[in-house]
């Protein structure tokens, strides 16, 4: 990594799955602002005006802005060092760390990389979901994690909860992180990094706090492959006998007989399909995440294979 005097700032943002992470991210990379690296694990779901695309290779999107969006692939360490000899320094770094990781674990890179600064850790918390989640006896430890070192809690979602709901999860978050700071937002009324006045308190790391669990050993992921389309008619009684294990499922398809293809998603058995931006995807690619009991792939693929359209390859 390059050696400066000069420190760059890192935000981490963090949350479980299907908190709207990739909505806050995507909302930063369109607001402009100094140059900024954003790092990301689900580099097909950034959705960013075409305008402000200078170059996309698959793996870096760079932005007319000076900011660039780096697909973080099968290692970290890699993609930052590559953000760190980049040979126009960057002004910030922001990292969406994975939805079933400790943020925590990110963060502390700042700490220890001299040319770093750890500016805030900033989590997500979907508010028609978090006070469930934090008492889920498959997720709630994971969960209660990710809020230990947090700065800033995003509450999203609000506009989909009456204000009972909304107190109910205001107060699962204050019982977790007495104090911490809360922003109710909703998709469209996101803040910048420049909204967040107060400065982060890096000496929140205790030397005598516990280990993080073992994220990896407690989840499983799932990756789903075929070619052809699935029937529309058939999907939502699929997904209906998916596996409650099975958390999150995301990816793209095609409708048979529909002609733009489809980014699907599911979190925990709610799932949505909305026109994809890449009019060249083919055939059907979903990734998932599930707890360490999922079951064997084959189970999960038997059940997906009921919503494939006639004739298509299973």
């Amino acid at each position: 990594m390059r050696t400066a005097t000069a420190t760059i700032p890192v935000t981490v943002i963090g949350g479980f799955l299907g908190a709207g992470k990739t909505t806050f991210v995507n909302h930063l990379l369109a607001s402009g602002g100094p140059r900024t690296a954003v790092l990301v694990n689900d580099f097909g779901e950034i959705n960013v005006d075409a305008t402000l695309i200078q170059n996309h290779d698959g793996t870096t999107m760079t932005l007319t802005n000076g900011c660039i969006c780096c697909s973080i692939g099968t290692s970290f360490i890699e993609t930052m060092c590559r953000v760190l000899d980049a040979e126009v320094p960057f002004e910030r770094i922001v990292i969406e760390a994975s939805g079933v990781g400790d943020p925590w674990k990110i963060a502390e890179i700042a700490l220890i990389e001299p040319t770093l600064r750890l500016d805030r850790v900033i989590l997500l918390a979907d508010a028609s979901r978090i006070a469930a989640l934090i008492d889920d006896a498959r997720v709630g430890a994971t969960v209660r994690s990710q809020f230990e070192r947090c700065d800033v809690v995003l509450l999203s979602k609000t506009d989909l909860v009456d204000a009972s709901a909304r107190a109910a999860a205001r107060a699962a978050v204050f019982a977790l992180r007495p104090g911490v700071r809360i922003i109710e937002t909703t998709r469209d009324s996101l803040p910048t990094l420049a909204a967040f006045e107060t400065p982060a308190n890096a000496s929140a790391f205790r030397a005598d706090s516990p280990a993080a669990s073992d994220h990896g050993a407690a989840f499983r992921s799932f990756a789903y492959r075929r070619d052809g389309a699935f029937d529309r008619a058939r999907i939502a009684g699929a997904v209906a006998a998916l596996p409650p294990e099975l958390l999150r499922l995301k990816g793209s398809c095609r409708l048979d007989g529909e002609d733009s293809p489809q980014v699907f998603q599911m979190v925990e058995g709610v799932w949505s399909l909305v026109p994809a931006d890449q009019p060249d995807t083919t055939g059907i690619v979903l990734v998932g995440v599930g707890t360490a009991d999922l079951p064997e792939s084959a189970v999960i693929d038997a059940i997906l294979d009921r919503a494939l359209a006639a004739g298509a390859a299973a």
